[in-house]
């Protein structure tokens, strides 16, 4: 699995691993270790409370159009979604022909929810990517972070 470890501007430490088959040396993963870098404490709380509310399962990353976004929103041009897996109507399941499915259940079998978290980056041009996440703050800290932010 390789494996990346950024810093933001507040000193945290993010580590991206990624499947050693997904495609190396390509801008949008930079584009992706950017986002999971820039938004580390947001992307752990989602995988924190869903994990919490409904199991083992993925954050997935979308685009959405800008001009729809409220001003307030801290992720600006994309939405993130909990996806548990298993679940028949779920992301996950509707995706799995384009997923590596046989990584995600090492994955699913073998993260700490108050760890790490499991991320697909779905693109505009409809490609996907995987990576599982560890940062600082942790993820459930992470999530009373972003809830004191809220409030």
């Amino acid at each position: 699995m390789r494996r990346t470890t950024l810093i933001d501007e507040n000193g945290h430490m993010v580590t991206v691993k990624a499947p050693e088959d997904q495609p190396t040396n390509d801008p949008k993963e930079d584009v992706h270790h950017d986002f999971l870098t820039d938004h580390w404490m947001d992307v752990a709380a989602a995988s924190y409370l869903g994990f919490k509310r409904h199991g083992i399962g993925a954050v997935v990353v979308t685009q959405r159009d800008p001009a729809a976004s409220p001003v307030h929103e801290s992720i600006g041009t994309h939405k993130l979604l909990y996806s548990p897996d298993g679940v028949r109507s779920g992301w996950l399941t509707h995706n799995k022909d384009r997923l590596p499915t046989e990584w995600l259940d090492t994955r699913f079998q073998s993260y700490d929810p108050n760890e790490s978290a499991i991320v697909v980056m779905a693109d505009e041009d409809g490609s996907l990517r995987v990576y599982a996440v560890d940062g600082t703050p942790v993820p459930p800290r992470s999530y009373e972070l972003v809830q004191a932010r809220q409030n």
